[in-house]
Formats: C-alpha cells, structure tokens, sequence
C-alpha cells in the first residue's frame, strides 16, 4: 500500500456508527490534513478493503459520500484521487492577540498527557516543519478539560532543535506555544486556520463523545523571527463546548479573535 501515508485503523463493528461512516471519517480527514495531497491518488478499493478489513461495498459507499462533498475525484480506469481544496478566505490578526488567547486558554483548563517523546514525522508534518529526511520531531498528544470534562484533542509538534530548548515539553501544563514564548523563542507570526470536522474513531473516545460529532479544527504553523517553522499544531475543539468569536473595530481596524468555551 504504496500510497498510504500512515496507517489506517481497522473499521469497527461493535460501534454504533456504520462501517461505511467510519471508512468515510478517516479517509477525509486523511484528505483535509494533506496524508492525500491534491491530485494524489488513494489507495485502490481493494487495497482500502484490506487496511479496513470491509467490504467493497462499504468502500464504494464511502468513496460515494466522499465524491459528493467533492472531496474527491472518480476517473474511470485511473482511480480516485483527492481533490483541490475548497477556497479559503484570509484575514490578520495581531499576534499579541494569539499569544493572549493561548494564555487565557492554558490558564482556564487542565491538561491531561496521552503521548509524547520523539517520533519519525508522517510526510505532511515532516514538510510543515522543513525537517531533514530522516530527523525525529517532538510530538505530544494531550487533553484539554475544563471543569475536568474533555474539550480539546490537541496534537503538537515541533521541531528536534526547538524541542530540545525546552525544559519539560511533554509534562509541562501550559500550551505549547506558551511553551516555546517562555524558553525564549522568539515568534513572530502563525498561519491559522478554523474549519469545521467531524470526530474520527481516534479522536471520539478522548473527548468522550460519538465517532461523527462536530468538532471545530483549529490549525497553525508558528514561524520564528528568521521564519523557521517551530510548532505545528492541530486542536480539536468539542463543537458543543467552545465556540469561535471575533469582534470587529472600525475605530482601530483591528479585530480580536478568541474560542471560548460555551457557557462561560
């Protein structure tokens, strides 16, 4: 399986969700987080049927689903491959505000570690961060509680140089990019992203809610003064416990972004 860029969780059938729905889950999440770069071609059917352990039936179903969001493309006699990503829209925000927010969420939640240490990148976080072939990365997993109820997957990765700088990345309770501000690193800027997603077999059970409910993904790749990539991180937001909010100011022309937690 040539074409796959990490491994595939087998669909299981003692969940309450279809097999084909899971089949779905993994492979357009693999497709939004670049696993399937644009115009890459998938594996083939029967080599999907094999790492899920479904049939071609469920395959083709969820190959359908994917189809019809245009998440992919069907050619016939050439395969399926992933489509160009929808179009973006793209603002500024201070960076003063990101480093206040992180802060503001580092101090209103706890963290509980699920992974962490030195691991081989997938090829798509081994490009984000311009790692040499070959070079280990830092990468800690962890949950975010608030209330010591789970509101956030969050998935960090830095740099082998840069997390080398830090005193006790894996353990350390603050956020990672608060991390990296207070081994003095300096950070100049971060291109974020927020979409919408839905919670994969991986993700559901360490927030405690149902494989398929919304998720809000938050996406950023932290750049240093010399414009060395030094975080890349992807946060999974419970949908029904944060919410994303941006006021808007004429009087300054600025903007002040935020994800609160819902109810607060």
């Amino acid at each position: 399986m040539n074409r796959q860029a990490r491994a595939i969780p087998a669909a299981d059938e003692n969940l309450a969700v279809p097999l084909y729905h899971q089949v779905y889950l993994v492979l357009r999440e693999n497709i939004r987080n670049g696993t399937y770069a644009v115009g890459a071609a998938l594996p083939t059917e029967p080599e999907l049927c094999e790492a899920f352990g479904v049939s071609r039936i469920t395959i083709k179903r969820a190959m359908r689903n994917l189809a019809s969001e245009g998440l992919v493309l069907r050619q016939r006699g050439r395969g399926t491959f992933a489509a160009p990503a929808l179009p973006t829209s793209r603002v500024t925000d201070p960076m003063g505000d990101l480093l206040q927010n992180v802060m503001a969420i580092g101090a209103a939640t706890e963290m509980r570690r699920l992974e962490g240490g030195m691991v081989q990148p997938s090829p798509d976080v081994a490009a984000k961060l311009g790692t040499p072939p070959g070079e280990a990365v830092l990468r800690t997993v962890q949950i975010r509680l608030a209330r010591g109820e789970p509101i956030a997957y969050v998935t960090a990765h830095v740099p082998k140089s840069v997390g080398v700088q830090l005193p006790d990345p894996i353990n350390a309770p603050a956020p990672m990019l608060a991390q990296l501000q207070k081994a003095g690193i300096a950070v100049a800027r971060a291109d974020q992203a927020i979409t919408a997603t839905l919670a994969d077999p991986v993700s559901a059970p360490a927030l405690g809610i149902e494989i398929g409910a919304p998720l809000i993904k938050l996406s950023r790749l932290v750049f240093d003064k010399s414009e060395r990539p030094v975080e890349w991180l992807v946060a999974l937001y419970r949908a029904d416990r944060y919410e994303y909010r941006t006021t808007l100011s004429q009087e300054s022309m600025g903007r002040r972004s935020s994800l609160q937690e819902v109810g607060r």
